[in-house]
């Protein structure tokens, strides 16, 4: 008889973490949409996009969006309901505000208007005019809580919550050789890790392309994954498969759910080699990748309390030219899938964000910043 309980309770605690397939919710209203372009003043200035904004990020509030020059370490402020640069800050390697040496490919604005640098060996934290606050470096010297392996580091490519108390990083292997082990929750006030075992990262492993010569790991490409906080929980999602995981901090649990798509596909399909020996079989390989989805990150629209996320899949070919169709995925906060629907005209960008409403695509003009706003409305077919 208790061989009977324990089969039952077993059986709903994995109900619990592993949620059946969501199919599309047909009660949603049509979306539909009208766009403008804008362009930011830059006065006298250039502005740095030669990443495309890819280090820079918006204030909780949506006022203000930092971007980055890593290389002459200049920090652009543009104010965003001016759409103007409102001021540069020159951060500093040496001294009292010094942030060290290294390169910063990432940056996160937390909620009190402090701006996290995330460098490949720490992490800067630095106040909204440059000064430096504080340095984070996650190892075996400064963490508690769990027992590292002999090659086991925590990535700096993570992210914080907006109160600044959490981080979360990928638990991986110093020299890329073996898989991630899952994700390292760290607890910055105690300074304590906590490990959450999955293969959500691992698992997309299978579909990097490796570039090998006489013997050698030359480069590779590979598939992307997004960490963000929505509604104070952690989502955790890819670009090649049709899923999402939802970290719950205080029950300590890890809730995967999976989506079946009608206008894309679900998932990446290897038909592609995954080893290759030159670069013209490298380029070959990946292009053979790109007439497949790829799924975009989750972002909130808090106006409507609604998730959307704009994924890409081939529509069709023009000659040897890929020509990609752009799709919106509708979810609500419980991360159920409500709608999709395609999007005609949308720029490619790989910065969005929602200001006011209006969904934000980042395009490069003449070498000037502008925006693409896509205002959105609901209504009843």
């Amino acid at each position: 008889m208790k061989n009977l309980i324990y089969l039952a309770l077993f059986a709903i605690l994995l109900a619990c973490a592993e949620k059946k397939s969501d199919s599309v919710k047909e009660n949603m209203p049509e979306l539909s949409y009208t766009t403008d372009t804008v362009m930011v003043d830059p006065g006298d200035h250039f502005f740095f996009l030669n990443w495309g904004l890819g280090i820079s990020d918006l204030t909780q509030d949506g006022k203000l969006l930092y971007n980055l020059n890593p290389e002459s370490l200049l920090l652009e402020v543009v104010d965003m309901d001016a759409l103007a640069l409102k001021e540069t800050i020159q951060l500093e390697k040496e001294g009292p505000n010094g942030i060290g040496g290294g390169f910063i490919s990432k940056l996160q604005v937390i909620g009190n208007g402090n701006l996290m640098l995330f460098d490949f060996n720490k992490i800067v934290e630095i106040s909204p005019k440059g000064e430096l606050i504080k340095k984070y470096e996650f190892d075996r010297n400064t963490l508690s809580g769990y027992e590292f392996g002999e090659t086991d580091v925590v990535s700096n490519m993570g992210i914080f919550s907006a109160d600044g108390k959490t981080y979360v990083g990928e638990l991986e292997d110093e020299s890329f050789r073996k898989p991630a082990k899952g994700l390292a929750v760290i607890d910055l006030e105690k300074m304590e890790l906590n490990f959450v075992p999955t293969d959500a990262i691992s698992k997309l492993d299978e579909f990097r392309i490796l570039l090998e010569m006489n013997g050698n790991a030359m480069m590779s490409t590979g598939e992307s994954s997004y960490m963000k906080f929505i509604n104070g929980q952690l989502v955790l999602t890819n670009t090649a498969i049709n899923e999402v995981y939802i970290y719950d901090f205080t029950m300590d649990s890890l809730l995967h759910k999976t989506f079946e798509a009608s206008l894309t596909g679900n998932e990446r399909i290897k038909n592609f080699p995954t080893q290759v020996d030159t670069r013209e079989a490298l380029f070959e390989a990946s292009k053979e990748k790109r007439k497949q989805v790829k799924f975009g990150p989750m972002i909130f629209q808090k106006e409507e309390n609604l998730i959307w996320r704009i994924s890409t899949d081939m529509d069709r070919m023009i000659a040897d030219s890929v020509v990609t169709k752009d799709v919106v995925t509708f979810f609500d906060t419980d991360f159920t899938m409500l709608k999709e629907q395609t999007l005609e005209n949308l720029s490619n960008s790989s910065n969005r964000f929602f200001k006011d409403g209006m969904l934000y695509s980042f395009l490069n003009i003449d070498d000037e910043m502008a925006f693409v706003r896509l205002k959105p409305s609901f209504t009843e077919e």
